[in-house]
């Protein structure tokens, strides 16, 4: 490690240990340390510059992330379309209500539908939606909630079983984006409790997941005084 690359590393620690995030980033940015640069940039609240980064050191979900936080739906869709996923490219737009720019994107992951039971399942909670929101936007037509309650009982069970932290993460957040469209907040908590549940990798991804559960009960619920106390480990049933 040259002299050079120390100094810039003790510089980022320093300005990291003292809150400057942003100095932080700029000193990761310089030695190519993309995922430490995105990762100082996002805690510096530089939502852009943490997007941008992420795309570049190859994590698309954690940009399009940033980009919807942006409110550029768009842009977050380029990011998976750019990793060659048309199914959450399309359910980018979709869940941000551009159902035309959805539709092509949607229509390809449908003629090679993914493998794998859990991204199988996140195709048909896009393809549920989108049947929803179109029958919504048709002349005296009603989308009733039955399809999506049976769905999304599949989801919570599936999200016990999956193995994949990455895949049960992002199967929480559809099936939970799906549930509040049907205003089914009790089928949500549900799906948010399914992935607290302790598993072997459980400290960094529950802890994630309480995170993002007492984010939306406070702007579904109005309080999270209900949800799991920080550190707890649950009784496994």
């Amino acid at each position: 490690m040259s002299k050079r690359v120390q100094l810039l590393l003790r510089a980022a620690r320093a300005y990291a240990e003292a809150g400057a995030h942003a100095d932080a980033a700029r000193c990761y940015d310089t030695l190519g340390w993309r995922w430490s640069a995105a990762d100082a940039y996002h805690r510096a609240g530089d939502l852009e510059h943490a997007a941008e980064t992420y795309r570049r050191a190859g994590h698309p979900d954690r940009a399009a992330r940033c980009f919807r936080l942006l409110g550029r739906p768009d842009r977050a869709a380029r990011c998976w379309q750019e990793a060659g996923s048309p199914l959450e490219a399309g359910w980018e737009l979709l869940v941000a209500g551009r159902t035309e720019a959805a539709a092509p994107l949607l229509a390809a992951a449908t003629r090679t539908p993914p493998k794998a039971p859990a991204p199988l399942l996140r195709l048909r909670l896009a393809q549920e939606l989108y049947r929803r929101i179109e029958d919504r936007a048709g002349p005296g037509r009603a989308a009733g909630p039955e399809p999506f309650s049976a769905l999304l009982a599949e989801v919570e069970q599936a999200i016990l079983t999956v193995s994949s932290r990455t895949e049960r993460l992002r199967l929480l957040e559809w099936g939970v984006e799906a549930a509040d469209r049907i205003d089914r907040f009790d089928v949500s908590a549900a799906l948010f409790g399914a992935a607290h549940r302790p598993r072997r990798d459980q400290s960094a991804a529950r802890a994630e997941v309480l995170e993002r559960w007492q984010d939306w009960a406070a702007r579904r619920l109005g309080g999270t005084a209900w949800l799991p106390v920080p550190g707890a480990t649950p009784v496994a049933g």
